[in-house]
């Protein structure tokens, strides 16, 4: 492991280590069923096209062969997102007709949803929820990730210190308009840094 890969990855643990959140892998259908009612919830309460949808669950082609990380609180389940690794097909590949290369070797992270009830000014949830994807995203050895994010979300990824390369334009992808990104996670160590130690 390189000084900049330990460096990022004890960062993100000491920042995820200062929110009163736990977080779980879904296991199994029950488990899964429980990212796709706050993505549900979520979806419905932005209005966006398709919901509400039946039986309040909101899934798609790429959920079976994902990766479902959900995280909670005292009260319950607040937050979901999705990483789904290669060699499966990419949902922002297959969404734009692109490749983000090096194929093979980078993760879509998507699916991030978090609890109307549950956002505040600090985005303490996404925030969260953010560290412990690319924690997971680690654990399996991936550096590279790639997703489609809304205007603001982008804005807020380079608030936190993280840079981001936009592959094309802003189009319709999950309810609203979102723009392909890439951005690789040991790049940002210096920028990271500055922004959280």
């Amino acid at each position: 492991m390189s000084q900049a890969v330990g460096i990022l990855d004890g960062l993100v643990a000491r920042v995820l280590s200062t929110y009163p959140f736990r977080f779980t892998l879904a296991a199994d259908e029950s488990d899964r069923l429980i990212a796709f009612r706050i993505r549900a919830e979520v979806a419905t309460e932005a209005g966006w096209p398709g919901s509400p949808y039946s039986e309040g669950v909101e899934r798609d082609e790429f959920d079976a062969a994902a990766l479902h990380l959900v995280g909670w609180d005292d009260a319950g389940p607040i937050c979901t997102g999705r990483l789904v690794l290669p060699p499966a097909a990419l949902p922002t590949e297959v969404a734009c007709g692109i490749v983000v290369e090096p194929a093979g070797r980078v993760v879509d992270v998507g699916r991030m949803a978090v609890l109307p009830s549950r956002r505040n000014v600090e985005h303490a949830v996404f925030v969260a929820l953010l560290c412990r994807l690319y924690l997971e995203m680690r654990r399996r050895g991936y550096e590279l990730a790639c997703g489609m994010m809304a205007h603001r979300t982008r804005r807020l990824m380079r608030l936190l210190g993280l840079h981001l390369d936009e592959l094309g334009p802003d189009r319709e992808f999950w309810g609203e308009l979102r723009a392909p990104v890439s951005f690789e996670l040991m790049a940002n160590t210096a920028s990271i840094s500055r922004r959280w130690d």
